[in-house]
């Protein structure tokens, strides 16, 4: 399986589903946590049972992922790693941002992320991209979940991330669709 770095927000939003593990591990890449997206990623947002319809923030612990190998935890190593980070942490208000094409770009590596600009920036250093649409269009694929879960799958990464795909990320019309045929 092809190596993909993956940053904050692409982990976030995957978090959110509620089925990131399953979700990372059908995608049909051997994942990498840069440790600047590692200490990034503190907390995520959860629906709040002692208050329905709100959400909270709440701590979260990568451990279990990193454990079993779903994640592995990675840092610049060489010279030009360490470079090539500094040159896009002056780019990047994230260092995780940073960190993550510093070292896709040295190791031949996807990357995983959300943003805009990150996907730009990868783009026009060559490198792949993949992005949470795509990520969860993998995993329906490969896991063919029932409708009802899917929803709840799109719908928690629309609502405990905030996420919304962009009209020009790939599989953006799929998720349109999905959550149009089973909105109520």
């Amino acid at each position: 399986m092809p190596n993909a770095a993956i940053d904050a927000c692409c982990l976030i939003d995957l978090l959110a589903s509620g089925e990131a593990d399953a979700i990372l591990r059908s995608s049909g890449f051997t994942w990498n946590l840069p440790t600047a997206v590692q200490a990034e990623v503190q907390y995520r947002r959860q629906h709040d049972p002692d208050h329905p319809g709100q959400t909270k923030n709440v701590p979260v612990d990568l451990s279990p992922m990193t454990e079993s190998g779903v994640l592995t935890v990675c840092s610049p190593q060489t010279l030009s790693e360490l470079d090539l980070f500094t040159q896009y942490a002056t780019i990047f208000r994230s260092d995780g941002e940073a960190m993550c094409l510093a070292i896709a770009r040295e190791r031949k590596w996807i990357v995983a992320t959300d943003d805009r600009r990150a996907i730009r920036i990868a783009q026009q250093a060559g490198l792949g991209v993949v992005s949470c649409p795509q990520i969860v269009k993998a995993w329906t694929d490969a896991t063919s979940p029932n409708q009802a879960s899917l929803h709840r799958v799109l719908q928690e990464i629309r609502v405990l991330a905030q996420f919304k795909p962009n009209p020009t990320m790939p599989e953006f019309k799929w998720w349109m669709d999905e959550l149009a045929s089973t909105d109520p």
